[in-house]
C-alpha cells in the first residue's frame, strides 16, 4: 500500500511540475529573428529570467555557435525588444537594434543601436540619458541617440521598420 501512495504522490508531483512549466511557457513571450547577409539576431527571453521578464540578444553567425551578446554599456537595466535589417549606401548589411524598457513602464526609454553582421556594436548610449533644456522640468532628460544619428548618416542607413516580437 505505501509503495502505491508513494507512486501516486510521486505522479502528483510530477503533473503538478508539468502544469507549472506549461503556464510558465504560456506567459513568456516568443522569441523573434532578423536575418541580415549571413547572419541571424534572435531576441529571446534571458536564460537567467525564467518568468521572462528579461531579454536577451543571440547573434548565429553564419555556421558558428549562437553567442548571447552584451547590452551596450549604460543600456545594462534595458533590453532588446525590436530588431530589424537594412542596408547601407554601399549595399552592406546592418541590423538596428531597439532596446527599451521590456515592462513598458518607462515610455521614454528607447535607443537603437547598429550591428554589424559579425555583432560588432557600432555605436553607443553612454550617458543613457542627455539633458535637453528645450524640455519642460521633469521631462528635461531624453534617450541619448547622438551616436545612432552620427552613424546612421555616415552609412547611409534608412529608417527601416522595427520588428516586435511581443505587445
Amino acid at each position: 500500500m505505501s509503495g502505491q501512495r508513494f507512486l501516486q504522490a510521486a505522479a502528483l508531483l510530477v503533473l503538478s511540475a508539468f502544469a507549472e512549466s506549461s503556464r510558465a511557457a504560456e506567459n513568456a513571450h516568443p522569441a523573434f529573428a532578423k536575418t541580415c547577409g549571413r547572419s541571424t539576431m534572435i531576441v529571446r527571453c534571458s536564460e537567467g529570467s525564467p518568468s521572462c521578464e528579461r531579454n536577451e540578444l543571440v547573434l548565429r553567425a553564419g555556421t558558428a555557435q549562437p553567442v548571447v551578446l552584451p547590452a551596450p554599456q549604460g543600456l545594462e537595466k534595458y533590453d532588446p525588444v525590436g530588431l530589424s535589417c537594412v542596408r547601407s549606401a554601399e549595399a552592406s548589411p546592418f541590423f538596428i537594434v531597439e532596446y527599451g524598457d521590456a515592462s513598458h513602464s518607462c515610455a521614454s526609454c528607447e535607443w537603437h543601436h547598429i550591428y554589424a553582421p559579425d555583432g560588432r556594436l557600432l555605436t553607443r548610449s553612454d550617458p543613457a540619458f542627455v539633458s535637453d533644456p528645450s524640455l519642460p522640468g521633469a521631462q528635461s532628460l531624453r534617450p541619448n541617440s547622438a551616436d545612432f544619428t552620427r552613424v546612421s548618416k555616415e552609412l547611409g542607413l534608412s529608417k527601416p521598420p522595427i520588428a516586435y516580437g511581443h505587445p
